[in-house]
Formats: C-alpha cells, structure tokens, sequence
C-alpha cells in the first residue's frame, strides 16, 4: 500500500464520521466500515515503520512468517474473549455433546488457541488431540490441529486432519482455506482450486479471507483472468477495498503483468469521487506505467480516459480515445462501456 492510499483510508475514517453524524450512514455500516479502514490503516502504518517486515508479508511465504500472522491473530482474539462464540461449541458436528464433555472440549478449544497464539503449536496440538478423543468429529479441532501440523511441517498428516473437517462440515469456511493451502503444497493445484472456490462462496470470518490474501492463494492457484473476475465479484459485493488489496498481493508477484495493472487502476478509480478524487490519482499513476510496457493497450487506455475525466483533464481524455479508436482491433466490452458510460460526450463539454 502506499503512502497516498494510507492517506486515503485515514481521511476515510474523518468522513465516515461525518456520514454517521448526517444520518447518511446507519450504525451498522459505520462500525463494518470503520473497523474495515482502521485495519487496514493500521497495517499500512506497521509496514511503513518496519519496511523490512512489510517486504517478508509481501514476497516470503514461508510457515515462519505464516505462523507468527496467525498466530499474533488468535492471541489477540483469545484475549478479547471472542473465540469462544466464534469457534467452540458452534459447529453442527457438536450438537449431540452435552453436559460437562460439552463444557470442557469448548475450554479445552479456547486453551489450544491461547496456546497457538503463545507460540505453542505442539502443546496446541496436543490439546485438539485430547478433544478429537473425546469428540472424533469435532471440526474446529480437526481443521486446526491440521493446520499447525502444516506449520511444523508435518504435512501429509496434516492434509489428512483438515480434509477430514472439510468431510464432516464443507461449509467450515477455516477448514476450506487450510485445505486449499495445503493442497496448494503438495501440487494438487485442481483440489487447491476447488476448496478455494467453495470458499468463495461461503460467507467466511475476515480473519480467514485476510488468510487467503496473506498466503497469496490466488496469485499461486489463478490466472490473471480469474484473479480480476473474483476481485469483481467481492467489489460487486461491497467489498471493494478487499478487493483492491487481494489484486495488489497477486500485482506485487507478478508486475509486469499488465491486465493485472489495468485491472487494479481500475478497481482504484471506481472508489474515488469527485470529492473525493485520491484513488483515481493513485490509478491513473498505475495506467501510466501499464501504457509504458503496452503502449496501445486497449483496457489501460479506455480505463486512463475515464480517470482523466474524473480528474477534469478531457484533453487527456481525449488523448486516450482517439488512441483506442485508432486501434485495428477494439474489445467489443470497452466499446460498449464508453457509449453507456458516454465517454465522447463527457470529453466535449
């Protein structure tokens, strides 16, 4: 992230409070969207401070550094108190349990996350083994000890436990990632790539789709194409920030990737307005450097006239147009987004 999107998602949280005082927003979508820019200002800040740090988050992807992410998460979660509503006792496979088995398998899950969040994955591990005694079926328990079997390097057990939880619950959204990613390990890209899309279709925790994004599953699993078509997706769903960051990940792997380039400039211009006009600026700095590499690139082109209008440079606009118009072959999806969208029109006003 750079320092003029860090500036963005700050002056985001000034307006956010001002939409809230003017009943613009409803409290609910003020605390979503809150809590949403203030993580990620918070982690744009740690990376500015500690650019070291931020270049392993971007380019390592060992289980060192996976380990102490999400790890540091779950004793922050543990500590908070909210594991014990969000993990133990809520899943479906646990609802014949009852009495004090019940009662001491959700503690005993609260103590195995305490203990993954202290670092102590093998005394984590030892603890979900105790729960799957008492309950084999217990998914939390399953997909977990899996994963930290992952971090300590044991990995064909640890493939064993997660696809197990994904058998009794294929709707636990944490057991789908960890299949994924150890799926992605060993080379079974076609299975890596089916977990993840039924993820996708699942209304999964924050936590675990940051996962998806820090273990660059896309970038390792999709193409460019499918890359840009989920990033489409969640911003239709609201998520446009998600969406932004998820593109920037599989970007930072691969930055000569032009469609790439195009496709994040994109997803940069439609969060800006004219009030509020910063990620068009940010955008069309990436559409300058999409057009060195490709000068005639027809999106790149289409993409820079629009953000040129938004910034009230139609000379420019202008510019653009005539460059994609004097292309031998223009994407017949781009011809028709500047008709509905009436580029021709804005650019002579």
């Amino acid at each position: 992230m750079t320092t003029e999107e860090l500036d963005f998602l700050l002056r985001s949280i000034d307006d956010l409070e001002a939409e809230l005082a003017a009943g613009d927003i409803g409290i609910d979508d003020y605390a979503t969207l809150k809590a949403g820019y203030t993580r990620r200002a918070a982690e744009a800040i740690r990376a500015e401070e500690s650019p070291v740090e931020a270049v392993s988050v971007e380019v390592d992807r060992s289980w060192v550094r996976v380990l102490a992410w999400l790890g540091g998460t779950l004793a922050v979660v543990a500590i908070a108190g909210l594991l014990v509503n969000q993990f133990s006792g809520n899943r479906s496979a646990n609802d014949s349990i009852t009495g004090d088995i019940r009662t001491s398998t959700r503690e005993m899950l609260l103590e195995a996350q305490q203990l993954a969040g202290a670092g102590d994955m093998d005394g984590a591990i030892e603890v979900y083994d105790e729960v799957l005694e008492l309950q084999p079926t217990n998914v939390e328990a399953l997909a977990y000890r899996g994963w930290f079997l992952r971090l300590g390097g044991a990995g064909q057990d640890a493939q064993a436990s997660v696809e197990e939880a994904v058998a009794i619950d294929p709707t636990y959204p944490d057991a789908r990632v960890f299949a994924a990613v150890i799926a992605a390990d060993v080379g079974d890209e076609a299975a890596a790539r089916a977990h993840l899309d039924a993820f996708d279709a699942l209304d999964a925790p924050p936590i675990m789709r940051d996962l998806v994004v820090q273990m660059g599953l896309r970038s390792r699993l999709l193409g460019t194409n499918d890359v840009l078509r989920a990033a489409e997706v969640m911003a239709q769903d609201g998520l446009v920030f998600e969406a932004i960051r998820e593109v920037a990940l599989v970007l930072a792997d691969r930055p000569a990737d032009v469609e790439l380039m195009a496709g994040y400039a994109w997803l940069l211009a439609r969060a800006a307005t004219p009030a509020e006009p910063l990620p068009a600026e940010v955008a069309e700095g990436h559409l300058n450097d999409a057009l060195v590499i490709e000068p005639a690139h027809p999106e790149s082109l289409v993409y820079r006239a629009f953000v040129r209008i938004l910034l009230g440079n139609a000379e420019g606009a202008a510019e653009d147009l005539a460059a994609f118009d004097a292309l031998p072959e223009r994407p017949a999806d781009l011809v028709d987004m500047i008709e509905v969208f009436n580029l021709r029109d804005q650019i002579v006003r």
